[in-house]
Order: C-alpha cells, then structure tokens, then sequence
C-alpha cells in the first residue's frame, strides 16, 4: 500500500483518474476536486467495472479503516496500476487548504418546489434505459450511468441548465454528478434517495408508469 502525502497526492492527480471510495453522503458534502465517487460496498465491483478499464492509472481517497479494503478489491478486479492513497483521506487534504468541491444534495420536496418555477431546470434520469420505461419523472432526460462516462454522450447537457439528477436509490446519482463536475458541468444537484422516494413525494409529475 502506497500512502501519498497530499503534496504527493496533488502532484500525480493530473496523471491518474481519483476515485473516491467514501460513502455518497460523505463524498457530496466535499471532494478532491476531479474525483469520481465509487463508494465502497453493495455496488463498488459492479459500477467501477462497468466505468472504468482496468489498466487505468488510479489514485484513491478512502475512509481509514477502508483502504485495505479497497487495495484488495481493486486488485482482486485487475486495477493494477493503482499510484497509492491519499494518507488521512479527505481530511488531511481538507487541513491542508486545498481546495475541494462539493455536490448540493436536494429532497424530493425542495425538487417539487423548484420545478414550475425554473425554466432552466434539467431533469437527468441516470438508470438503465429500461428501468427508465417502467416509469420516471415526466419531462426528465434519460442518460444512462454507463452512458455519462462517454464525452460524446455527456455533450448533451446544457452547461446553462440547472441539471437534477436522480436514479434509482442514490448511489448512481452520485457517481454521475462527480462525473459531471469532472467534466466541467458544475451546476449539478442530486436528488435524494431517487426514483423511490420520487414516487413517494406526490406532488411531482410523472410518465410511463405500470399499473397493477
């Protein structure tokens, strides 16, 4: 294991692609700018090997108690080329005075408030294309997760837009907005716990659902 000071850490960041393994809720409150949220758990294996080849140059910021864990997962799934972690994670690079960024989570409720009256609001749907025509928001743009990581797909957006994403629970909303910020689209926000709690809400439009 390969612990980076955060000297050393800024100085290979513009070399390798950061992943940050710290849950969603901890990752949207502050990141090393760059950084793209794969949180450590349930979805880690299926969403890293879906984005991001294995002989990618990485560098990773983690929980403490999470690193070993991460080196061996990475491993396990053929990242060999990983350039180390960053030593203290998120806080120590946070102490230093660098500079960070962050993702504006929103409710459900603030969303119903802000759709009639946002003419530049922008609804991304971030599932599969399928869970998608089971029902979704009415209005919202469809762009699949394993799509966003594509530059020619993730063109689409309005850098003017106001763009609120939602998926299904929260976990791929948040990889696509780190996304998205890495790419240059900063005003982005995520929607909290997604379509299911989106269905819960009442007051906001939606399409396509079945019926029983």
């Amino acid at each position: 294991m390969n612990a980076l000071s955060v000297a050393q850490f800024e100085q290979l960041k513009d070399q390798a692609l950061i992943i940050d393994t710290r849950q969603t809720e901890a990752f949207t409150e502050g990141f090393v700018p760059g950084s793209v949220s794969l949180g450590l758990g349930n979805y880690f294996v299926e969403w890293i090997s879906a984005l991001i080849p294995t002989d990618t140059p990485l560098l990773f910021v983690a929980e403490a108690e999470d690193v070993a864990d991460t080196y061996e997962a990475l491993q396990t799934l053929g990242y060999s080329n990983i350039k180390g972690h960053l030593d203290g994670g998120f806080a120590a690079w946070q102490a230093a005075g660098k500079r960070i960024d962050m993702v504006i989570d929103v409710t459900t409720e603030e969303l119903a408030l802000d759709l009639p009256f946002d003419p530049k609001l922008m609804l991304v749907d971030v599932r599969s294309v399928e869970e998608f025509d089971r029902g979704h928001v009415k209005n919202a743009e469809n762009l699949p997760l394993t799509q966003i990581i594509n530059p020619l797909q993730i063109a689409q957006l309005d850098e003017d837009s106001n763009i609120y994403v939602y998926c299904g629970g929260g976990y791929r909303s948040v990889v696509a907005c780190s996304i998205m910020k890495k790419e240059g689209f900063h005003n982005v926000r995520n929607i909290l716990g997604g379509f299911d709690a989106l269905k819960e809400t009442g007051n906001i439009p939606l399409e396509g659902l079945k019926k029983k």
